[in-house]
């Protein structure tokens, strides 16, 4: 199970709106501040996601959270987002390569087929996507709750009294 952090923004019956934000792999990697795509995604803040989790409990506004999401809905969501698309441009790419062999025609209907193939794959994802967005399995779920969140002059002093 991937697990997160996230702040109770709102309740409603049987379920909790949580605030997260979204992480990028580039805070992990050792390189970070000497690529071109780590000092960017350092320098661009990162996109925060309201996230509405099934809860049977009441859990305080500003209260942290754990919710966590299975690893095989991410895994579902990478396959139809960037494999489904890249299997059909591929596709069209090689019916393309085969028209063009067989008509004599140029690279052109390659590419051309290629982008439509590619376009039509996205339709297809975005419309699987939503099917696997309505399951009950990809909802992410409350793992625990944490407590309340801490202010942040406390984050601040606590950190400035840390440091020396």
């Amino acid at each position: 199970m991937i697990k997160a952090l996230a702040e109770v923004t709102g309740n409603g019956d049987g379920y909790v709106m949580v605030r997260c934000q979204q992480k990028t792999s580039c805070g992990s990697c050792a390189s970070k501040s000497h690529c071109g795509t780590g000092i960017v995604s350092n320098a661009l803040p990162g996109k925060v996601l309201d996230i509405r989790v099934p809860s049977s409990q009441a859990v305080a506004v500003g209260s942290v959270i754990e919710i966590g999401l299975e690893e095989q809905t991410v895994l579902t969501s990478a396959l139809l987002v960037y494999i489904l698309p890249l299997f059909f441009a591929i596709a069209g790419a090689l019916s393309g390569q085969f028209l063009a062999t067989l008509l004599s025609l140029g690279e052109g209907i390659v590419i051309l087929l290629s982008l439509l193939a590619g376009a039509l794959g996205v339709a297809v994802a975005r419309h699987f996507s939503r099917k696997v967005e309505q399951d009950t399995r990809s909802t992410p779920t409350l793992v625990r709750v944490l407590g309340s969140a801490i202010p942040s002059a406390a984050v601040i002093n606590a950190a400035t009294e840390d440091s020396e």
